[in-house]
């Protein structure tokens, strides 16, 4: 989906015209509201504007400017700081994840896909202050209560910033945890190896964690998957391997699953045994890795698993290896998802 923002005070171009549109309360609710998307999806709870934000509540400096926690977030820090410069790890693991979170330039033009900063860009990087306005700093940059109005450029550069703020690259170690081992198919096994001698098979499914449980969920949800995202493999040991994306619901911390089983304490049995069968998993490609060398996949396929678990799915992938050899082979990875966020809402 094409990203369209929509504000409902505003010109054709979704602007506040001094002098014709008077500043309503609905106009910081709606952009708490786009503030509030993207913390989300950078792993932050929603900020608590209530109050400052809400029906027949006047619009002050530090809604927009001033104020730092407690007990909310101004509307200028939260975008330039814990959004464009969001701290990683916050799902924890080891690795942590998510390993790297940037925002990317979503202009066609010189420079598109660099890396979104506040200010003081570095090379591969833009300056959103600096494209906001030429001053590299927000009008009025500091907000006095009883002093400074608040006007309609303030909150014009407050659309503005959000509308650009909407193009993403999050980079998601893949925790490979379960072994599932043909010899014995009934045990769980340890994950991070693979191994294939032609008669027996080691697979690992392993798993992601693109967005939480939580109502709303925090990570990557409302967004389209862009064809730049990739999955980079590494192994200790030169080799052919397969990745699917594993459709079942896994427990691996407390129910792993075995060859015969992707639900050992209920039974519940993987179409085909190794759990590449219908209904277990769908295949996304293969990649020919040279030990101790980073390959990558990147195509359709990826693309549309990364999607369906963003948007619901089991976040979990199947890799075997598919040449054969007497080795058994370390595996690493990591998901880069590449997304640009859908509309509505802001």
């Amino acid at each position: 989906m094409t990203y369209a923002a929509t504000w409902t005070n505003a010109n054709a171009q979704g602007r506040l015209d001094a002098g014709v549109h008077f500043i309503h309360d609905d106009d910081a609710d709606e952009q708490a509201g786009a503030v509030n998307r993207r913390r989300r999806l950078v792993y932050l709870a929603e900020q608590d504007f209530s109050s400052q934000v809400g029906p027949l509540k006047d619009v002050r400096a530090a809604t927009l400017a001033t104020q730092t926690p407690p007990p909310f977030r101004n509307f200028r820090a939260a975008i330039t700081n814990d959004i464009l410069s969001p701290a990683t790890g916050g799902l924890g693991g080891n690795p942590i994840s998510p390993a790297g979170m940037d925002w990317l330039w979503p202009v066609a033009d010189a420079d598109e896909n660099k890396i979104l900063v506040a200010s003081n860009a570095g090379a591969g990087q833009v300056a959103l202050l600096d494209k906001l306005n030429a001053a590299g700093n927000w009008t009025d940059p500091t907000l006095t209560a009883g002093q400074t109005a608040v006007r309609a450029v303030h909150f014009n550069e407050l659309r503005q910033a959000v509308e650009w703020v909407r193009r993403g690259r999050w980079r998601m170690p893949i925790y490979f945890s379960g072994g599932i081992f043909s010899i014995l198919p009934d045990t769980p096994w340890i994950g991070s190896s693979i191994a294939n001698n032609g008669v027996n098979e080691l697979r690992d499914v392993a798993f992601v964690r693109a967005r939480t449980t939580d109502s709303p969920p925090l990570g990557l949800t409302n967004v389209t998957v862009r064809p730049a995202t990739k999955i980079e493999l590494t192994v200790d040991t030169t080799c052919d391997v397969e990745i699917y994306h594993c459709l079942r619901a896994i427990d691996f911390a407390a129910d792993p699953p075995t060859w015969n089983e992707y639900d050992h304490s209920a039974s519940a049995a993987w179409t085909t045994p190794g759990g590449t069968g219908a209904g277990d998993a769908t295949y996304i490609g293969s990649v020919s890795l040279t030990a101790n060398v980073a390959g990558q996949l990147s195509n359709a396929a990826l693309v549309s698993a990364v999607q369906a678990m963003i948007d619901g799915a089991e976040q979990n992938f199947l890799v075997r290896r598919s040449n054969t050899g007497y080795e058994t082979i370390g595996i690493t990875g990591e998901l880069t998802v590449e997304f640009g966020l859908d509309t509505p809402p802001n």
